[in-house]
């Protein structure tokens, strides 16, 4: 169905419900009239940024932008994106999956309660607040029948009277909110906020102006300008990534990531403040962490140690310089790919305790950079106790694991890797040498 046909089913089907919306429009209360309009009349909006990263993957897996304008398969693969989780892409169709609980809640709530608020759309049927109920709908259209279903309530905002500039504000205001109370951790928030600071002139290499967009967006992220803080610099060093990667604007490729990139943020605003010289090392550190996939906390860490143990971090930052020099010299370090799909949409919250993998770069050293991280912060955590008994014991704990029932120890002494076996065991019988003396009688 075209625009104009779109257009013209539901001028001529349009039921007036005599009820009207009070809307935050052009910096002030209104009233809009609610009107019944046909669901066949209505298309998903392709550009909505509530699920703007999953679509993107989606389509660089496809292999085509989606247009469900004029492709069936294209509208039934954004209903997939809207209501499903753990979906992958196989050939031209989008699989699999299951419904995810938002759905399910919402069918239930439909079914029993149907309509709470009227959709938000265009006079040709885009919509552009409401796309998960319309989907959610057609759905419902496919298995129940049309009984019940084949009309909606929907505002129609006309371009003469709400713009796209209005409208743009509206989306922002009606989306951060949305995500926030359903999705706090997703990608999509932050390209949602990304745009409305944008949209107030942000410049991100001036942390006032940070301060001042945040004052600015407070009011619909969660009224807390620090949390808003938060998330500014967060989309600031996930921009910074994406262009050290290579991959500027790519954000699908992040998704999963956004913890770590908020633990980016609120290192590195500080790093910058106190330590300007040292903040770009120390962003290079951080940026080595995400690719190795090491937890969020872990950046906290890093931070820590710089602080209080700038020997050992230095230690750690000429480490990780040698185990990536090879990688950055290869002819293709391969930077930064898609993540695996069906992992990063299925439902996270199975294990609220897991975290996801990191980014996707091929040929990267992770076991390499993940080793050296670990073990300096390791020695670090150590070095903060003075209860030498309970390092003693902490010590010979990790040593007995090594020769228990499993022996370990012996069975890495028969494989191709003897000799680093046997280059990590050797100081530590040198250390016990050195310091036997002390168990003898003075």
């Amino acid at each position: 169905m075209t625009p104009d046909e779109r257009r013209q089913v539901i001028e001529t089907r349009k039921q007036s419900t005599g009820r009207k919306e009070r809307l935050w429009a052009r910096d002030t209360w209104r009233e809009f009239d609610v009107c019944q309009v046909p669901v066949e009349g209505l298309l998903l909006n392709v550009d909505n940024r509530r699920f703007a990263a999953e679509r993107t993957l989606v389509e660089e897996k496809l292999g085509h932008e989606l247009d469900p304008e004029n492709n069936p398969d294209d509208e039934r693969a954004l209903e997939v994106i809207l209501l499903d989780v753990g979906y992958d892409v196989d050939g031209d169709r989008v699989t699999g999956g299951h419904p995810d609980k938002d759905y399910q809640a919402l069918r239930s709530d439909w079914l029993r309660r149907r309509q709470e608020s009227p959709l938000w759309i265009r006079p040709d049927g885009i919509v552009r607040n409401g796309n998960r109920r319309l989907s959610m709908l057609k759905r419902l259209q496919r298995e129940e029948g049309l009984g019940g279903f084949e009309y909606v309530d929907a505002v129609i905002l006309e371009p003469a009277d709400i713009d796209e500039v209005a409208l743009f504000d509206m989306e922002q205001r009606e989306q951060l909110t949305e995500n926030l109370k359903v999705r706090y951790t997703d990608i999509n928030l932050l390209l949602a906020i990304r745009a409305a600071a944008e949209s107030r002139a942000i410049d991100w290499y001036e942390g006032g102006d940070i301060n001042r967009v945040a004052g600015e967006l407070k009011d619909i992220i969660g009224n807390d300008q620090s949390y808003a803080i938060v998330q500014l610099n967060a989309i600031k060093y996930m921009d910074a990534y994406l262009e050290d990667s290579d991959q500027a604007g790519q954000y699908h490729k992040l998704i999963g990531q956004i913890e770590r990139f908020r633990d980016v943020g609120r290192a590195m605003a500080r790093i910058e403040a106190d330590y300007q010289d040292d903040a770009p090392d120390m962003l290079r550190l951080l940026f080595a962490a995400i690719r190795a996939g090491l937890p969020h906390g872990t950046i906290r860490d890093l931070r820590r140690m710089f602080r209080e143990d700038r020997a050992r971090y230095q230690g750690l930052l000429a480490d990780v310089d040698s185990a990536e020099d090879e990688w950055q010299a290869s002819a293709d370090p391969g930077q930064l790919a898609d993540p695996d799909l069906a992992s990063v949409t299925e439902d996270s919250d199975t294990d609220e305790e897991s975290e996801p993998p990191g980014p996707n770069v091929p040929n990267y050293p992770e076991t390499a950079v993940r080793d050296a991280v670990e073990n300096t912060l390791d020695g670090f955590q150590a070095s903060q106790t003075d209860d030498v008994i309970k390092t003693l014991r902490q010590v010979r704990n990790r040593l007995e694991i090594l020769t228990d029932e499993r022996t370990q120890l012996a069975r890495a002494l028969l494989t191709p890797e003897v000799q680093h076996v046997r280059e990590a065991l050797q100081p530590i019988i040198d250390w016990a040498d050195v310091h036997r003396i002390h168990l003898t009688d003075q």
